[in-house]
């Protein structure tokens, strides 16, 4: 196999594991109330849960991308089907509250692994086309968003257990044919000084650009583990839509970034990329806003669809970063970036799962909304501000 094969060998393989990765998560939410009722527990202990496998993904992106740069993007992406393709089967397996939960542990710890280092080898294969193929991966894993509408049908057919059991199955399968039809796409160093790369990562808070972009992203990570976790439930339990529509509203939030990101890459690659973070993120803030105010379902589909521009802001972000930061130790400050964005979010489903108990999700789902607005105004402040500097 050539390499022109080669690369589009690790574009695809990298894309069905991130679908693979989003599909477990999306199967957690969809579920949530059969999940609840047959452990027998409530939201703030799921929230619970889901923080704890947040928690775990977070802290393990910035050892996978230090790994990654040291002993190679290949197999730190094989060591994350494994991973995760256990943690699946060990879910299905769970019938007890913790045993649940510490599952969901290690599915967050196998999941990290994968895509700090799948970017990373994306972004070592495709240097001219970068936000493209970026937008190609993450518009599959959008693919999962037809779970939210396929899932239910299957639950009440095979039981909610049998579902992570063909996850479980497809991620093995997948991490053979990436073993067998991969390679490695970085040069390894021969002497490495794991305290050099951890200073490494840590420096890039030291760059205004960065932390400009942090603060966007930790916004971003703030709502979209929100809406993510607790979605369906709050459209049957506050919005009074059927099992069936909440799902159709998912999907639409989850799906529709299969249409929009391929765009929106080869546009980050064109255009100011600054700019289209901005104009996607007031999108998203008056999409989140409106969605609490509606319990219309077209109009729920609809700001449902405008949400999802929320997943293709993260892509813009990763693609402006991994041309920002040269190539020796990317994968590390990729790593301690998307760590500390997604530790500090982590309790957002605890949150959310005790706010949503004691007042209802709207409260909740509405400081979201100002948050995104926030951010925005923030971003468009510096953009104005910069286009005066240049003038003067």
């Amino acid at each position: 196999m050539n390499i022109k094969n080669k690369k589009g060998a690790v574009l695809l393989f990298t894309s069905v594991g991130w679908f693979l990765v989003l599909s477990g998560r999306l199967t957690i939410s969809t579920l949530l109330i059969r999940i609840e009722k047959s452990l027998n527990i409530d939201h703030t202990m799921a929230g619970f849960a889901i923080t704890g496998m947040w928690f775990s993904y977070g802290i393990m992106q910035f050892p996978s991308g230090i790994w990654s740069d040291i002993k190679g993007r290949k197999v730190t992406i094989l060591f994350a089907f494994v991973s995760f393709g256990t943690a699946f089967l060990l879910l299905a397996l769970s019938f007890y509250y913790i045993l649940f939960f510490f599952f969901l542990v290690i599915l967050g710890i196998g999941s990290g692994c994968f895509q700090t280092a799948s970017i990373s080898m994306l972004s070592d294969l495709y240097k001219k086309d970068r936000g493209k193929a970026l937008g190609m991966q993450a518009s599959s894993g959008s693919i999962a968003g037809l779970m939210p509408i396929v899932l239910p049908l299957l639950a009440s057919r095979f039981h909610w257990r049998g579902i992570f059991l063909l996850w479980s199955v497809l991620s093995f399968v997948v991490a053979w044919l990436f073993y067998r039809y991969s390679i490695e796409t970085t040069k390894l160093p021969g002497k490495v000084s794991i305290k050099e790369r951890l200073i490494d990562g840590i420096m890039v808070l030291r760059q205004k650009t960065t932390r400009l972009f942090f603060m966007v992203n930790l916004i971003l990570v703030f709502t979209w583990m929100g809406f993510g976790s607790f979605f369906p439930t709050y459209m049957i339990e506050n919005k009074g839509l059927s099992a069936l529509r909440a799902g159709i509203a998912f999907s639409i939030l989850s799906f529709s970034g299969i249409l929009l990101k391929p765009v929106i890459g080869v546009l980050s690659d064109r255009y100011n990329k600054k700019a289209i973070i901005t104009v996607l993120l007031f999108i998203s803030a008056a999409a989140a806003g409106f969605l609490v105010r509606t319990s219309s379902f077209p109009l729920v589909c609809l700001f449902s669809f405008l949400l999802s521009f929320v997943t293709s802001i993260f892509l813009v972000i990763n693609s402006y970063l991994m041309h920002f930061w040269e190539e020796r130790g990317r994968g590390g400050k990729l790593g301690f970036y998307r760590s500390l964005t997604i530790l500090i979010g982590s309790p957002t489903s605890v949150l959310i799962g005790y706010s949503a108990t004691k007042y209802g999700f709207d409260f909740p789902f509405s400081v979201l909304a100002v948050l995104l607005s926030i951010a925005a105004i923030v971003l468009l402040i510096t953009l104005v501000t910069e286009r005066i500097s240049l003038n003067e």
